[in-house]
């Protein structure tokens, strides 16, 4: 104020009005994206990049789903195909078994031989290879999760 420039640019109105229309428009944004995630995480929508942030709500739940992938001897014995995650051919495709059902009969021979393989398991050996979905219940007394279904999506003969 010592030279009297700020009290003539506000006496104008111009630079102050500005500021205020500035800071009106930033409220405005900030309490619209506020209130947009609000309804999205009220609703339960997954609107990208929004999420409704059900974070874990499987670990929450006293149930779980997943796919397995068993191999089955010529004389019916059962294995369940264990992958190690650090295996690069795991890395890569090990989330992809839900996809198998729904790929052509050549890419689910290929995918289930190579999963096979990198479990240490000879494809030769194998009649068929069952992609099976598991259903788990968490027992209230005992912690523990027991198979409560298990459901065949596909077979593959390797």
């Amino acid at each position: 104020m010592g030279d009297g420039r700020e009290a003539g640019l506000l006496s104008t109105g111009a630079p102050a009005d500005d500021e205020t229309r500035e800071r009106r428009r930033a409220r405005g944004v900030t309490w619209s994206a506020v209130g947009l995630l609000l309804l999205v995480a009220a609703f339960q929508h997954e609107l990208w990049p929004l999420t409704a942030y059900r974070l874990f709500s499987d670990v929450r739940t006293g149930t779980a789903a997943s796919v397995e992938l068993v191999a089955v001897a010529p004389d019916g014995t059962r294995t369940p195909v264990r992958l190690d995650p650090r295996n690069p051919v795991v890395a890569t495709t090990g989330r992809q078994y839900p996809r198998v059902r729904d790929a052509a009969p050549g890419e689910q021979r290929a995918m289930v031989r190579a999963w096979l393989r990198a479990a240490g398991i000879d494809p030769g050996g194998v009649a068929d290879a069952r992609f099976e979905r598991v259903v788990l219940a968490l027992d209230p007394d005992t912690g523990e999760r027991r198979e409560t279904s298990r459901t065949l999506l596909v077979e593959v003969a390797p």
